[in-house]
């Protein structure tokens, strides 16, 4: 399969989320095989989250102390006619010796992305055992969350693409990156594209930007457009110290009956609601039997706030103190009731314009 091919992806497409401290974090190139692992990983992270059940025996979950096994079929990730079974062998070997990174301004965090793997051949059976570390990356919607199609995203050939796509998908703002901070979330060595100490931004544009777009372009239902950003904006032969990227939405590429459950789910609790409590669990400290009280008007939350998940992150956030200390369960649920008496307010003005 060609690098600018996509892969025909065998199993059922879905839309699936993942925090976005871990599309931000620093990620190296994966071969295709460790990035359809992972992609896996965060799968069954999502359904997690979802409270969606396993219903076969091929696929398993075990939330351990300190690890979650996740049990899976070769076919989950082997799908290419040309790759052959030894190649999963060299995917689980060189992704058990990958570290995932992350930094911010707050913390710098470590870890591997898988502590081991069992791969059995006459089954065909994977088994990873994943650090309840990068488990919680993958469920932390504290600064936000992604939500993109899990097919199209298994069918992407390079690491870049991925990364790309996924911090696009959902995306409203545009993002600015400094060419340093580019190259880390790439996991590009920072002396790469260099010629005598200075980035050779055509080089950049060429081997990276430009085939990710075109990749994207023909493929996605998120791409982006970009522009240099420059040391003087006024003088546009200024040196080039970053991008501006700006998301693009492509409904010719999206999957129709999956757009047709998001669009279902935004007036119907029974889907998201679990999505909901789970948050509300695992991230706010809330547990389910404090929610009782107030289903009415979580139930409101969700019918009426597009991004409920994207709320509650922005809730959470607020929530602390400067002592370190949280507020109660009164002072959420308060913060809750000001969104949706602000969306409804919304509601109507819009109505009485039309």
């Amino acid at each position: 399969m060609s690098r600018r091919e996509l892969a025909q992806v065998p199993t059922q497409n879905k839309d699936i989320v993942t925090s976005f401290v871990y599309t931000w974090a620093r990620q190296k190139e994966m071969s295709i095989l460790e990035q359809r692992v992972v992609l896996r990983i965060m799968e069954h992270a999502s359904n997690q989250l979802k409270g969606i059940k396993l219903k076969d025996n091929l696929r398993k979950v075990d939330l351990g102390l300190f690890n979650v096994t996740i049990t899976m079929p070769a076919s989950d990730v082997l799908f290419n006619t040309k790759m052959k079974h030894g190649d999963i062998e060299k995917a689980l070997y060189a992704l058990r010796s990958r570290s995932f990174e992350y930094k911010d301004n707050n913390r710098y965090s470590v870890c591997g992305f898988i502590n081991n793997a069992t791969y059995v051949y006459r089954s065909g059976i994977i088994t990873v055992e994943v650090d309840n570390r990068i488990w919680d990356v993958l469920s932390d919607f504290s600064r936000g969350f992604k939500r993109f199609e899990l097919n199209k995203a298994l069918a992407l050939p390079t690491s870049s693409a991925l990364q790309f796509y996924m911090i696009m998908s959902g995306q409203e703002k545009p993002l600015r990156l400094s060419i340093e901070e580019l190259k880390s979330w790439l996991g590009i060595a920072p002396d790469k594209y260099k010629k005598d100490g200075k980035d050779r931004i055509d080089h950049l544009e060429e081997r990276v930007l430009r085939p990710v777009k075109k990749l994207l372009d023909s493929t996605c239902p998120y791409t982006f457009t970009y522009k240099k950003i420059r040391e003087n904006p006024a003088n546009s032969k200024s040196t080039v110290i970053g991008f501006e990227l700006m998301p693009m939405y492509q409904n010719q590429y999206r999957d129709p009956e999956l757009e047709r459950v998001r669009l279902t789910a935004k007036v119907s609790v029974g889907i998201i609601s679990p999505m909901v409590a789970m948050y509300m669990k695992q991230q706010m400290g809330i547990p389910a039997d404090s929610l009782k009280p107030h289903k009415d008007l979580l139930m409101k939350a969700c019918r009426l706030l597009p991004d409920i998940l994207g709320t509650l992150a922005g809730i959470q956030g607020r929530r602390r103190k400067p002592d370190g200390s949280v507020m109660g369960v009164g002072w959420v649920i308060q913060a809750i009731r000001g969104e949706v008496k602000q969306a409804e307010k919304a509601l109507k003005t819009k109505k009485g314009t039309e």
